[in-house]
């Protein structure tokens, strides 16, 4: 996490690429155009009947942008190699397990931060798209949301992940105590994955 006299990294946003979601996956994906159609895998309503009347699941944690980039063979130092294939897609722990919940006929709900930016404004439109009631975050007007790029070695099936917190970064205070009670009101279990901890510490307590 960057300390609060650092300016957060510079950071050129990807043009707005069309969202498509993988069918046997939580990610939310987005591919690079030309955009092909894929199946969604979705809960018939007699399966919904036969859930409980009160499903609702609180989350808090990472709702993030991964960058996965596909390459034959991991680089040695100093390389120059072309990837064989890019998506960019929703990621974080908390936001994969909630688009789940969503599919699963829950009705989920998630606390997290995002930036203003074209970054930010895509991983809200995926999880309102999938049914995550994304009203509880927090949206800054400055800074950058958080991303995190992937390289995926195919020769090794390995990947490599370098992350990007998001700033400025989310504090308790950000989240008033009359938000915290709505978000909690009817929920029968909260999820929490250690991303945003000291939120989820007051989310806990109560």
């Amino acid at each position: 996490m960057l300390p609060p006299s650092t300016s957060p990294p510079p950071f050129t946003s990807l043009p707005n690429l069309p969202s498509l979601r993988h069918p046997s996956s939580s990610s939310r994906i987005v591919s690079p155009p030309p955009a092909t159609t894929t199946t969604r895998v979705k809960i018939t309503s007699s399966e919904i009947d036969s859930l409980p009347e009160h499903r609702i699941i609180l989350g808090c944690g990472a709702a993030v942008v991964d960058f996965l980039a596909t390459v034959a063979s991991y680089p040695k130092p100093d390389d120059k190699i072309r990837s064989t294939s890019l998506k960019v897609q929703g990621g974080g722990n908390a936001g994969n397990a909630l688009t789940c919940a969503a599919r699963l006929g829950l009705n989920p709900r998630l606390i997290s931060k995002v930036a203003d930016d074209i970054q930010g404004r895509g991983v809200l439109e995926e999880l309102e798209s999938d049914g995550v009631d994304t009203s509880f975050f927090v949206v800054s007007k400055e800074g950058n949301s958080p991303f995190t790029y992937i390289i995926v070695d195919n020769e090794t099936k390995t990947r490599t992940c370098i992350h990007t917190p998001g700033y400025p970064p989310m504090i308790p205070d950000e989240l008033s105590r009359s938000s915290l009670l709505s978000a909690l009101n009817g929920a029968r279990l909260v999820y929490i994955d250690g991303r945003l901890h000291e939120t989820a510490l007051v989310i806990a307590q109560e």
